[in-house]
């Protein structure tokens, strides 16, 4: 998976279910997700979809009657080992870029993805490269 510019779609408290019928509804008009669970299911899920898709998930999801807050972020893979987000935040700073989001979620025992925000994404995308 390739660094980039993505959305982030937060659903407030959502169910298991909920949650399900989302993503499916948003496969069967074309939109893709990356689903960052919370450990607490008493907070919001985030699902992540290209930019692209941005328009197809805001029509979908209106006709489910579903809201979602939207931001756009930078996610990035990392290595899953302490001091892996902190290293590439590191590097953001290093760059002079401010971040103002930050979330991670530890997808396998190898493998986090980390969502990262600022007023400038793109210069954030640019110092991880």
């Amino acid at each position: 998976m390739a660094n980039r510019l993505v959305t982030e779609l937060f659903l407030e408290r959502p169910s298991f279910k909920e949650v399900s019928q989302v993503v499916k509804s948003l496969k069967s008009v074309g939109v893709d997700t990356l689903l960052m669970p919370p450990e607490d299911r008493g907070i919001n899920t985030h699902l992540v979809i290209d930019n692209k898709d941005v328009e197809k998930a805001r029509g979908k999801l209106k006709e489910l009657g579903v809201s979602a807050l939207e931001k756009e972020v930078v996610l990035i893979e990392l290595e899953n080992r302490p001091g892996a987000m902190a290293l590439a935040a590191s590097r953001i700073a290093s760059k002079g870029v401010n971040l103002t989001y930050a979330f991670c979620v530890a997808m396998n025992s190898k493998t986090s993805y980390v969502l990262f925000g600022g007023d400038d994404n793109a210069g954030i995308l640019k110092a991880l490269q």
